[in-house]
Protein backbone atom coordinates (compact mmCIF):
# COMPACT_ATOMS: atom_id res chain seq x y z
CA UNK A 1 0.00 0.00 0.00
CA UNK A 2 1.18 3.56 -0.74
CA UNK A 3 0.97 4.54 2.95
CA UNK A 4 3.32 1.72 3.99
CA UNK A 5 5.71 2.61 1.17
CA UNK A 6 5.79 6.25 2.37
CA UNK A 7 6.31 5.16 5.98
CA UNK A 8 9.17 2.86 4.95
CA UNK A 9 10.79 5.76 3.07
CA UNK A 10 10.50 7.99 6.16
CA UNK A 11 11.96 5.41 8.55
CA UNK A 12 14.80 4.54 6.14
CA UNK A 13 15.55 8.26 5.72
CA UNK A 14 15.64 8.77 9.48
CA UNK A 15 18.08 5.85 9.82
CA UNK A 16 20.33 7.41 7.19
CA UNK A 17 20.10 10.94 8.60
CA UNK A 18 20.33 10.11 12.32
CA UNK A 19 22.35 6.92 12.46
CA UNK A 20 24.50 7.53 9.40
CA UNK A 21 23.48 4.29 7.72
CA UNK A 22 25.32 4.62 4.39
CA UNK A 23 23.41 2.29 2.08
CA UNK A 24 19.85 2.59 0.79
CA UNK A 25 19.29 -1.19 0.73
CA UNK A 26 20.52 -1.56 4.33
CA UNK A 27 18.34 1.34 5.52
CA UNK A 28 15.25 -0.07 3.80
CA UNK A 29 15.85 -3.55 5.26
CA UNK A 30 16.24 -2.05 8.74
CA UNK A 31 13.07 0.03 8.20
CA UNK A 32 11.12 -3.16 7.38
CA UNK A 33 12.46 -4.67 10.60
CA UNK A 34 11.65 -1.57 12.69
CA UNK A 35 8.09 -1.48 11.41
CA UNK A 36 7.67 -5.25 11.85
CA UNK A 37 6.64 -5.69 8.22
CA UNK A 38 6.36 -9.29 7.04
CA UNK A 39 6.16 -10.53 3.48
CA UNK A 40 7.51 -8.64 0.50
CA UNK A 41 5.95 -5.21 0.24
CA UNK A 42 6.83 -2.83 -2.58
CA UNK A 43 9.79 -0.89 -1.25
CA UNK A 44 10.27 2.84 -1.82
CA UNK A 45 12.79 3.78 -4.49
CA UNK A 46 16.17 5.23 -3.53
CA UNK A 47 14.95 8.56 -4.96
CA UNK A 48 11.98 8.53 -2.57
CA UNK A 49 14.27 7.79 0.39
CA UNK A 50 16.72 10.53 -0.66
CA UNK A 51 13.83 13.02 -0.88
CA UNK A 52 12.78 12.03 2.66
CA UNK A 53 16.39 12.44 3.87
CA UNK A 54 16.37 16.02 2.55
CA UNK A 55 13.00 16.70 4.17
CA UNK A 56 14.11 15.23 7.50
CA UNK A 57 17.38 17.20 7.52
CA UNK A 58 15.57 20.44 6.70
CA UNK A 59 13.07 19.89 9.53
CA UNK A 60 15.24 18.46 12.30
CA UNK A 61 18.93 18.99 11.48
CA UNK A 62 19.15 22.21 9.47
CA UNK A 63 21.78 24.03 11.55
CA UNK A 64 24.02 21.13 12.45
CA UNK A 65 23.75 19.61 8.97
CA UNK A 66 24.86 22.92 7.42
CA UNK A 67 27.88 22.87 9.74
CA UNK A 68 29.03 19.33 9.03
CA UNK A 69 28.33 19.63 5.29
CA UNK A 70 30.51 22.77 5.17
CA UNK A 71 33.27 20.95 7.11
CA UNK A 72 33.15 17.95 4.75
CA UNK A 73 33.25 20.13 1.64
CA UNK A 74 36.14 22.11 3.15
CA UNK A 75 38.01 18.82 3.76
CA UNK A 76 37.26 17.82 0.16
CA UNK A 77 38.83 21.06 -1.10
CA UNK A 78 42.01 20.43 0.93
CA UNK A 79 42.39 16.86 -0.33
CA UNK A 80 41.53 17.85 -3.92
CA UNK A 81 44.25 20.50 -3.79
CA UNK A 82 46.76 17.91 -2.54
CA UNK A 83 45.73 15.33 -5.16
CA UNK A 84 45.55 17.77 -8.09
CA UNK A 85 47.82 15.54 -10.28
CA UNK A 86 45.10 12.85 -10.15
CA UNK A 87 42.20 15.08 -11.31
CA UNK A 88 40.02 14.55 -8.21
CA UNK A 89 36.23 14.82 -8.50
CA UNK A 90 33.81 15.02 -5.56
CA UNK A 91 30.83 12.63 -5.64
CA UNK A 92 28.11 11.32 -3.34
CA UNK A 93 26.11 12.78 -0.49
CA UNK A 94 28.68 15.51 0.30
CA UNK A 95 28.22 16.87 -3.24
CA UNK A 96 24.42 16.35 -3.23
CA UNK A 97 24.09 18.12 0.13
CA UNK A 98 22.52 15.21 2.03
CA UNK A 99 25.56 13.96 3.96
CA UNK A 100 24.89 12.88 7.55
CA UNK A 101 27.49 13.60 10.23
CA UNK A 102 29.14 10.18 9.81
CA UNK A 103 29.39 10.30 6.00
CA UNK A 104 32.74 9.86 4.28
CA UNK A 105 33.91 12.36 1.71
CA UNK A 106 34.09 10.42 -1.59
CA UNK A 107 36.48 11.45 -4.36
CA UNK A 108 37.12 9.85 -7.74
CA UNK A 109 40.79 10.08 -8.73
CA UNK A 110 42.56 8.86 -11.88
CA UNK A 111 45.88 6.97 -11.94
CA UNK A 112 47.64 4.16 -13.82
CA UNK A 113 48.73 2.07 -12.07
CA UNK A 114 46.53 2.81 -9.03
CA UNK A 115 49.55 2.37 -6.74
CA UNK A 116 50.76 5.79 -7.90
CA UNK A 117 48.19 7.24 -5.48
CA UNK A 118 49.62 5.16 -2.59
CA UNK A 119 53.19 6.26 -3.40
CA UNK A 120 52.09 9.89 -3.66
CA UNK A 121 50.38 9.73 -0.25
CA UNK A 122 53.30 7.87 1.35
CA UNK A 123 55.81 10.45 0.06
CA UNK A 124 53.75 13.17 1.76
CA UNK A 125 53.40 11.33 5.07
CA UNK A 126 49.68 10.62 4.61
CA UNK A 127 48.58 7.32 6.18
CA UNK A 128 46.06 5.26 4.22
CA UNK A 129 44.08 2.01 4.33
CA UNK A 130 43.38 0.00 1.20
CA UNK A 131 39.89 -1.22 0.37
CA UNK A 132 37.85 -1.79 -2.79
CA UNK A 133 34.57 -0.61 -4.29
CA UNK A 134 32.38 -2.04 -7.04
CA UNK A 135 31.18 0.52 -9.55
CA UNK A 136 28.19 -0.15 -11.77
CA UNK A 137 28.22 1.23 -15.30
CA UNK A 138 25.91 1.31 -18.30
CA UNK A 139 25.07 -1.99 -19.94
CA UNK A 140 25.11 -3.76 -16.58
CA UNK A 141 28.93 -3.69 -16.41
CA UNK A 142 30.57 -3.84 -12.99
CA UNK A 143 34.15 -2.93 -12.18
CA UNK A 144 36.02 -3.43 -8.92
CA UNK A 145 38.22 -0.44 -8.16
CA UNK A 146 40.82 0.16 -5.43
CA UNK A 147 39.97 2.60 -2.64
CA UNK A 148 42.43 4.44 -0.40
CA UNK A 149 40.93 5.74 2.85
CA UNK A 150 42.68 8.71 4.45
CA UNK A 151 41.86 11.32 7.09
CA UNK A 152 41.65 15.06 6.51
CA UNK A 153 41.40 16.60 9.96
CA UNK A 154 38.24 15.14 11.50
CA UNK A 155 36.91 13.81 8.19
CA UNK A 156 37.27 10.36 6.66
CA UNK A 157 38.00 10.58 2.92
CA UNK A 158 37.56 7.76 0.42
CA UNK A 159 39.66 7.92 -2.76
CA UNK A 160 38.25 5.64 -5.48
CA UNK A 161 40.95 5.12 -8.12
CA UNK A 162 39.90 4.91 -11.77
CA UNK A 163 42.17 4.05 -14.71
CA UNK A 164 44.15 7.09 -15.89
CA UNK A 165 42.50 7.15 -19.30
CA UNK A 166 39.25 7.25 -17.38
CA UNK A 167 36.09 5.51 -18.43
CA UNK A 168 33.65 6.76 -21.03
CA UNK A 169 31.13 7.62 -18.33
CA UNK A 170 30.79 8.03 -14.59
CA UNK A 171 29.53 5.05 -12.58
CA UNK A 172 25.78 4.81 -12.12
CA UNK A 173 24.26 6.58 -9.15
CA UNK A 174 22.57 4.28 -6.61
CA UNK A 175 19.76 6.85 -6.41
CA UNK A 176 18.48 7.15 -9.96
CA UNK A 177 20.66 4.80 -12.04
CA UNK A 178 22.00 7.71 -14.11
CA UNK A 179 25.72 8.56 -14.32
CA UNK A 180 26.86 10.00 -10.97
CA UNK A 181 27.17 13.74 -10.62
CA UNK A 182 30.82 14.73 -10.19
CA UNK A 183 32.34 18.10 -9.33
CA UNK A 184 35.88 19.36 -9.87
CA UNK A 185 37.90 21.63 -7.61
CA UNK A 186 36.46 24.95 -8.85
CA UNK A 187 32.86 23.79 -8.37
CA UNK A 188 33.54 22.49 -4.85
CA UNK A 189 35.28 25.78 -3.99
CA UNK A 190 32.10 27.56 -5.15
CA UNK A 191 29.96 25.32 -2.91
CA UNK A 192 32.17 26.15 0.09
CA UNK A 193 32.16 29.87 -0.74
CA UNK A 194 28.34 29.95 -1.07
CA UNK A 195 28.05 29.40 2.69
CA UNK A 196 29.86 31.28 5.42
CA UNK A 197 31.51 29.00 7.95
CA UNK A 198 28.61 28.00 10.25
Amino acid sequence: PPRLRAELAQVAARLMAEEGMPGFAEAKAKALDRLGVAGRPTLPSNQEVEAEVKRYQALFQADEQAHWLWAKRRAAVEVMRLLEPFTPLLVGSVLRGTAPAEAEVSLHVFADPPERVATFLYDRGVAWNLDSWIGRFGGGRELELPVYRIRAGEEQVRLIVFPDEGLPEAPRSPIDGKPMQRAGYARVMDLVAEVEEP
